[in-house]
């Protein structure tokens, strides 16, 4: 016998799973490259071109350390310069 229940079970699930591959692809866009990019350069300019030593495109290639620090300056970075745009500065 088909219940009723199971009706709403499976739209529900597929929605989840579309839901869960936005939230990887905006993780992976936002953190991964906008951060890795804009890190990658403000940190390169500030120890005059010796860290990181992976090329700018090389956020796969870096370590797990490396990629979280490069990864949260450029999105500090970011975040400090819309503040600061906005004009909710102190």
């Amino acid at each position: 016998m088909i219940d009723p229940t199971d009706w709403f079970d499976t739209p529900k699930s597929i929605l989840l799973g579309a839901l869960r591959v936005l939230w990887w692809l905006a993780w992976d866009f936002c953190v991964q490259t906008v951060g890795w990019s804009i890190g990658w350069c403000v940190l390169r300019v500030l120890t005059l071109g010796r860290y990181p030593e992976e090329r700018l495109g090389g956020v796969d290639e870096a370590g797990t350390y490396t990629a979280f620090v490069v990864e949260v300056v450029g999105l500090g970075v970011l975040a400090a310069g819309i503040w600061g745009l906005a004009g909710a500065l102190p």
